[in-house]
């Protein structure tokens, strides 16, 4: 046999191996994809596309205000193939380890506009470290297939704004300097407050004797 005829072979077997190669890795990708939005899918109830995803969370939990019922937070999480940098900032505390939050919103949606009104911005120009005035902003590096908690829970159906059944998200933001930018924010999945908070008529926390 010839060495051109060898050759000829030679490259036939070397493309069949690279296709079979690439339908492997074009299988194994179509089967983690299945997986991950089913996985979402059956924690959260709908599905995600390719990038950064905030979902809204909340658990039972009250703080002795009368039809405060519900703690609420948000949950980033990378559905990309690259990891994503986010701003962050170690509030001083007690603890001797306090945690990282991150950059958020709240929002509340308006029916007469059909619009979302911000209630909250985050202002990490007091992100401050004490002795030196120097920005303590610091950066974490959120890998792909994987989420971590924007902030502590907190009670956000007791604020003024809110009223049971109002529809509300949250808003994480990729870039806090020199201010909030909403153009790389990420808005979460709308949520209804569920909190049935007692006012009085001039708006104060009503105390049941």
């Amino acid at each position: 046999m010839s060495s051109s005829v060898r050759d000829r072979f030679k490259a036939i077997a070397q493309s069949h191996i690279l296709r079979r190669v690439l339908v492997l890795c074009g299988c194994s990708l179509f089967t983690i994809t299945l997986y991950v939005e089913f996985r979402h899918w059956y924690n959260f109830g709908h599905l995600v596309s390719y990038g950064l995803h905030v979902d809204a969370l909340n658990e039972d939990f009250n703080i002795a205000i009368p039809g405060q019922t519900k703690m609420y937070w948000a949950e980033i999480s990378n559905f990309s193939l690259l990891p994503v940098r986010l701003p962050g900032c170690r509030f001083r505390s007690d603890t001797l380890h306090p945690p990282l939050e991150y950059a958020y919103s709240i929002q509340k949606y308006d029916e007469p506009s059909k619009s979302w009104q911000t209630l909250s911005v985050p202002h990490f120009e007091f992100c401050l470290e004490p002795e030196s005035n120097e920005s303590a902003v610091v950066y974490t590096y959120l890998l792909p297939a994987s989420s971590l908690r924007i902030m502590g829970g907190g009670a956000f159906g007791a604020m003024d704004d809110f009223r049971k059944n109002d529809l509300a998200r949250f808003v994480v933001f990729r870039n806090v300097i020199p201010s909030a930018d909403w153009a790389t924010a990420i808005p979460s999945s709308a949520f209804r407050i569920e909190d049935d908070v007692q006012r009085n008529p001039d708006g104060s926390f009503r105390i049941q004797h």
